[in-house]
């Protein structure tokens, strides 16, 4: 898992750095114009998302995604699949603007839920059902051409709630489009 993390942020820099440019400041329309995001992640979990602007500094962060198994200490193993796991999270996001050069660089912060459903059932300690509060933490670049795309990488650590107590951390790179 560190390796993947290791990864994405690292080609989140690479992506950041090769679409911030020095012209002047102008507008995307990210978050104004365009309010409604629909996308995909990679990560834990790999899912498909949307995004609802509230106002240009707040939002709400919804996705439906799914995933495979693996035990306490982060070791995947096979129990049902590829798609051993449904997970639905909603999240409230604030959202400010770091840099807005060529493109824009924002920061943002949230707080949220998660649940995660296993397909057959039961994962292999006996759950079906989890529930997860969590805080996302993430940097969202928006571009000025097409003024439509937001790349992001997040973290969310959180804590599972139900049906034990335990620390979870998810983690995603995605695209949007917005409408």
């Amino acid at each position: 898992i560190m390796r993947l993390m290791k990864r994405l942020i690292l080609l989140a820099a690479v992506l950041t750095a090769s679409f911030m440019g020095l012209a002047n400041a102008q507008a995307t329309e990210v978050g104004t114009a365009r309010p409604y995001g629909f996308g995909f992640q990679i990560g834990e979990p790999t899912a498909l998302t949307a995004k609802i602007f509230v106002n240009p500094i707040t939002a709400f962060d919804f996705g439906l995604g799914f995933g495979g198994c693996h035990d306490h200490d982060g070791h995947r193993y096979h129990c049902g699949g590829l798609a051993s796991y449904l997970s639905l999270h909603l999240d409230y996001l604030y959202q400010e603007n770091i840099l807005n050069r060529t493109n824009r660089l924002d920061w943002y912060v949230g707080l949220g839920g998660r649940v995660v459903v296993w397909a057959d059932g039961l994962d292999d300690s006996g759950r079906d059902l989890l529930l997860i509060a969590r805080v996302p933490v993430g940097l969202a670049v928006t571009f000025r051409r097409p003024s439509f795309l937001e790349v992001y990488l997040e973290l969310a650590p959180g804590m599972i709630v139900f049906d034990y107590l335990d620390l979870a951390i998810d983690f995603g790179l995605g695209v949007r489009a917005y409408l």
